[in-house]
Formats: structure tokens, sequence, C-alpha cells
């Protein structure tokens, strides 16, 4: 088989709804899947299935009230019956950033394929280093130069990254950093991005948190601008907004609490009023907020912790703390 995208033959599954319309329109009558799901927020604990894990995802992002959990569980079985019906295409191209969001996406599906294999091999992968979703019907197939073969050594590195960011320690993930990650070479900055998301030593701030109270201590003062300001401090922005305002209602919470002015806490079922009313909020750090930024309090010490890293269930008993400088983990004291 050739590499063209041949229209009615051909499945793309890709990352969401954005980078899927445009790669309809860039390939007419192709077939294309988004994943849609943001596997770097909530549980993603070991399961006896692929269709458990589902239900557990939409379980949590209904919790977040970002949709009905009901229509979420149907909309992720239609995901999963797409995928299960892969053998009707005659070719599969996987289309997915160099980000955490997609890394994760990817790692998970070419697993799913790792135990589900197509019977004539014919899943490919293009593996853009720039975001699909702010290309044009153009510009999107300059990706599809560089598709190749989806590799043994590939679904091999998947099956063991997957395993390991679902386990209940983030030892094994953080084990990956000592391995070859060559075979998907977004992969190591994914791990690495992603062990940054737990607690630090001395201020026991994640990046994101990190970023959010640099940001407005720099005076950037509303909640757009600081989402602008701390995407430009990430190598591979991957956080949409929405997920953005919950690390930003949960730093502006008691107990705990350390940003003053924000105006609400953000659900998309709010009132276009009060949404742009939460939007035009005035923030500034409290003076915990102040402390904790120069590494003087910890933030875990003051604010309950109740959050997922993959399949580890961060709490204040089970606080696992990623030191970046040294690149190592520290286990619950």
């Amino acid at each position: 088989m050739g590499q063209s995208l041949q229209p009615g033959y051909d499945l793309i599954i890709t990352n969401g709804d954005s980078a899927g319309e445009i790669l309809r329109k860039a390939y007419a009558g192709t077939e294309v899947l988004p994943w849609r799901d943001v596997l770097h927020e909530g549980p993603a604990p070991l399961t006896d299935s692929h269709e458990e894990l589902s239900r557990t995802r939409a379980g949590f992002l209904g919790g977040r009230n970002w949709e009905d959990r009901a229509a979420l569980l149907e909309n992720f079985k239609a995901r999963d019956r797409g995928l299960a019906h892969h053998e009707t295409f005659e070719t599969v191209t996987l289309w997915f950033e160099h980000d955490l969001y997609d890394q994760l996406q990817l790692i998970q599906i070419l697993d799913w394929f790792a135990a589900n294999p197509r019977s004539d091999g014919a899943l490919w992968l293009v593996q853009a280093q720039d975001f699909l979703g702010t290309q044009t019907p153009e510009s999107i197939t300059e990706f599809a130069k560089d598709r190749k073969p989806v590799s043994a050594a590939q679904l091999a590195l998947a099956r063991t990254a997957w395993s390991a960011f679902r386990q209940p320690a983030p030892e094994a993930w953080a084990g990956l950093l000592n391995q070859d990650l060559s075979a998907l070479p977004s992969l190591e900055n994914a791990v690495r991005r992603m062990l940054q998301e737990l607690p630090a030593p001395g201020s026991g701030l994640s990046r994101t948190q990190h970023q959010i109270l640099m940001a407005i201590n720099d005076g950037v003062e509303t909640p757009p601008l600081v989402f602008a300001a701390a995407g430009r401090l990430e190598e591979a922005a991957f956080m949409g907004d929405w997920s953005f305002w919950g690390w930003l209602d949960g730093l502006a919470s008691n107990p705990g609490r350390l940003i003053e002015g924000l105006e609400g806490r953000f659900s998309p079922a709010l009132p276009e009023a009060d949404i742009r009313t939460y939007l035009a909020s005035t923030l500034r750090l409290n003076t915990l907020g102040l402390q904790v930024l120069a590494g003087a309090a910890d933030y875990t010490k003051e604010a309950p912790i109740d959050r997922w890293a993959g399949g580890t269930h961060l709490t204040n008993d089970n606080l696992w703390r990623w030191d970046d400088e040294t690149g190592k983990l520290a286990p619950p004291a």
C-alpha cells in the first residue's frame, strides 16, 4: 500500500475536533475519529478493559460539568466502536502533535493497537512538530510527507509507557526517563512535563500552578491574559482554557487560597454574563501566595490535595513530589 490517502478507504484518528475538522476538509471522504480525552487530568487507573477506563474518564469529565455525563459516555462508546471497526478501512493513520495532551492519547491508542493488531499491518503515524488545530486544510497536508508505518518498537514502547502512566505510583513513569524513548521522539518531553505537574519540593506547587502565580506576580491581572502568559512558558503548550480555569479556581479557593479577586468559579454551563464577569476578574496574590511563590511556605500544608496524575491519586497523605532540578521523585513522607 502506498502513502496516498484515498477518500473512503482510510481512517484518520487525531486529537480532537479542531484538528479533525481541518483533516476532514483536507481529505474529503476520509473518515476522521477525534479522540477528545484530556488524559493529563483526572484518573486513568489500571482497569480490566478499555471500556472500563472510558467509563471512568466519562465520569470524571462529567463531574467537571464540561458536558452531561451520559452524553460523554455515549461519545466515548461511539469513539470506541469506531476504533473497534478499524479493519473496515484500508489504512489507519494516527495524526498527533508533540505536546503532552497528544502524546498521552497517542500511547493509549498505540497500546490498543498493540493488543488489537491490524491483520495487514496498515497502521501509519503522522507525528507533527506543530499544532494541527492551527493549520489550514492546505498546510496540514504538509505533515503527511513524514507519514511512516508504525513500527514494532513504537508499539512496544507505547505499551510500556501507557502501563507506566496508569500505575498507582509514578515511579514507573519517571523511570521511563532512564530508557531509550527515541522510537517516539516527543515522548520524553511529555513524560517530563507530566512529572512537573506533581508538587515540587519546598513550594508544593505544580509547574502549572507556579506559572499562574508567576504571571500574576508579574502584573498580569485577568484570567485570559494569565492563561496566555502561562502558555508562553511552555515548550509545547498542551492545556486548554477549561482545564486552566480549573487550576486557577483551585488556587483561589479556601482553605489555602493564594489568589484574590477571582469572581466565581468557572463552568461552561454558567450564563454568558457570569462567564464574562469571571474572565474580567482582576487577580492578585495574597500574602500566602507570595510566600508560596518564594518557596517560604508549602502549599500542600495549607490546602487539601485531591487530584490524579494518570493512575496516581495524589492526596495530602499520598503526596508524591518531583524535583525538576535533580530529576528525582520524592515518595510520600
